[in-house]
């Protein structure tokens, strides 16, 4: 079995914006088999005096974590991603897994994680990438985050929001909506964690290839029946003024700019997450098979077929389609 010494956590936290969902962060990932000692975090203020800053340093304190990396700058995508690559290779050995979380972002595997990295190891796997979940307080409301009870009791709706409001967009592709969710300490990600960085070692993805690369990954159906889960926390009391800092950020990327003004003409607009216009998982998601390893070498083998013949996206739709179960 997989030594979990080797699975690391990255992440970065704006310890202005997202201080209340740090301590749910840090029990989840303990709760999946991550070590204190493994979690290489980064802290983000503009303001070195920030009381947030003492406040985060005294919560990782308190999960026995003490070398997180602060980061005193104006918050971008680029530069925070070139903040992680840094802190990744300083820190985490080439054969290690890194599993790359926003702190909004709680994963869901279908086994333990040194089972199913174990899995990927002996299966020369070195990519392993799910899709978003996103989840909605009842009525799909803004709610501001508490202590307790657990985020998915606060968050219970299971829905599809991003591909949903996001189209049609020039820049923003339902291909943003799959996350890299693990990968080996040798391979780099893209701005946002989406897919690796072109000059990596050879990719061997756990689903084939790219989950990019499957046409109807903007269909709930197919997006809920995948193993590999990313329930995303975005959907709080905070969205709309994390949307408004960002937005008014010099350096804001291009598709970040195109999506976040999308979601806070939305929020404008029902001042919350309209349910009628996105789609949600009723009564709820399916829990995962515990024959996973057959449906993940099943999306292989479309994977490949896709690519192999080339077929029109239309028949495609239709074949994959009909084998989303």
């Amino acid at each position: 079995m997989l030594d979990t010494r080797r699975i690391h956590l990255i992440s970065c936290i704006g310890v202005d914006s997202e201080l209340a969902l740090l301590p749910h962060f840090l029990g989840h990932y303990r709760s999946i088999g991550i070590a204190p000692d493994a979690m290489q975090l980064i802290l983000n203020t503009l303001d070195p005096d920030s009381p947030n800053l003492a406040t985060a340093r005294a919560i990782l304190h308190e999960h026995g974590i003490a070398d997180a990396d602060v980061w005193i700058a104006p918050y971008t995508s680029d530069a925070m991603w070139a903040r992680r690559r840094a802190l990744q290779q300083a820190r985490v050995a080439a054969n290690d897994w890194v599993v790359n979380a926003d702190v909004d972002e709680f994963h869901e595997y279908p086994a333990t994680l040194e089972t199913f990295l174990d899995w990927c190891d002996k299966r020369r796997i070195n990519v392993a990438q799910g899709v978003f979940i996103d989840r909605l307080a009842p009525h799909g409301q803004l709610k501001p985050i508490a202590g307790e009870p657990a985020m998915s009791v606060q968050f219970p709706l299971a829905a599809e929001v991003q591909c949903a409001l996001g189209q049609p967009s020039i820049h923003q592709k339902p291909g943003g909506s799959v996350k890299v969710m693990a990968h080996q300490g040798d391979v780099f990600l893209n701005r946002g964690g989406h897919r690796p960085a072109p000059d990596n070692p050879p990719i061997r993805f756990a689903f084939g290839h790219d989950l990019d690369r499957f046409p109807m990954l903007d269909r709930p159906v197919f997006r809920w029946s995948l193993p590999l889960r990313v329930h995303h926390y975005k959907w709080t009391a905070g969205l709309r003024e994390t949307l408004e800092r960002r937005l008014a950020t010099p350096g804001v990327s291009p598709a970040g700019a195109e999506y976040g003004q999308k979601l806070l003409d939305h929020l404008h607009r029902h001042d919350g997450i309209a349910l009628a216009e996105v789609a949600v998982a009723e009564p709820g998601l399916a829990p995962i098979t515990h024959r996973w390893p057959a449906a993940i070498r099943r999306r292989a083998r479309q994977a490949r077929w896709l690519v192999a013949t080339r077929k029109p996206r239309k028949k495609l739709k239709r074949w994959l389609g009909s084998r989303a179960s």
